[in-house]
């Protein structure tokens, strides 16, 4: 039977503060816009919560993380519903302590993997994620049944978190920053990603590399860009996210970028690298 779902994107660096979480956010907002009968789901790897908090647009709470189902305390994932009609798996601080709870089962890797596939807790306000134009209203199935691409925002690290989602994804978006440190970083990630595929995920690919909080005026970063692009080739985006205090804006207000400034640079960007992954 086929499934809904295209593509399961896992977006992975292990440098902190790369804008994994804003390009999370950001594209799953651009997605919903472009195309408003595509579901997307986001689920929050990183203990710090903070794309469960963008997300929900309200205060926190740990009830149904993402924890408790790859800890095994609840087999099953817990689908919310967010802002602007974008579905959600909420993180919770307890996730930086599960490497424990994952090694005392059978295949520590493929936790994720295996709840992808078994029947979600439909946790929206009606109790059932369905489209309108649905005939048929369904009120379990698996995430391959019920939607049409899943994002996965990875915590800073190559930890059994960030390994668990290279294990179910189908394509890998690597967030950089045009600095030294970020760019010379890469290089490990990938190792790491070709050793998940042949170890684990045969289907893993490289999606992009994807400059963020870019300021083309300095020479330095064009010759990051330049190298980038020499190294990597085709792997690297086209498109390039602006450095913007329009996101810092938007995000202390809870809100996503098209929501506070629709036809900012940033917004721009994303919309565009939408139109180029999908």
């Amino acid at each position: 039977m086929e499934t809904r779902l295209k593509e399961v994107l896992a977006v992975v660096n292990n440098k902190g503060g790369v804008g994994k979480t804003t390009t999370v956010q950001s594209l799953a907002a651009a997605m919903m816009r472009y195309r408003r009968d595509w579901r997307i789901l986001v689920i929050d790897l990183d203990p710090q919560g903070d794309l469960t908090k963008l997300i929900r647009g309200s205060s926190m709470s740990y009830t149904g993380s993402v924890t408790e189902a790859m800890s095994g305390d609840n087999g099953n994932l817990t689908i919310f519903k967010g802002r602007n009609g974008i579905y959600y798996v909420p993180s919770s601080p307890e996730l930086q302590k599960i490497e424990p709870r994952l090694m005392e089962q059978m295949q520590p890797y493929m936790v994720l993997r295996r709840l992808l596939l078994t029947e979600f807790i439909d946790n929206t306000p009606d109790g059932i994620i369905t489209f309108e134009e649905d005939s048929i209203k369904q009120k379990s199935c698996t995430i391959p049944d019920c939607f049409d691409y899943v994002l996965i925002d990875c915590p800073p690290a190559l930890s059994m978190c960030t390994y668990n989602a290279m294990a179910v994804a189908s394509g890998l978006l690597i967030p950089v920053q045009m600095e030294g440190l970020s760019v010379s970083g890469l290089a490990p990630v990938i190792v790491e990603m070709e050793r998940v595929k042949r170890e684990l995920n045969t289907q893993l690919e490289l999606r992009g590399i994807l400059p963020v909080m870019v300021d083309s005026r300095p020479n330095i970063v064009k010759s990051f860009v330049e190298y980038l692009r020499q190294a990597y080739g085709d792997n690297v985006c086209e498109t390039m996210i602006p450095r913007s205090v329009k996101i810092n804006e938007a995000q202390t207000k809870k809100q996503d970028i098209y929501e506070y400034k629709q036809w900012s640079p940033a917004a721009i960007a994303y919309e565009q690298l939408c139109k180029e992954l999908f």
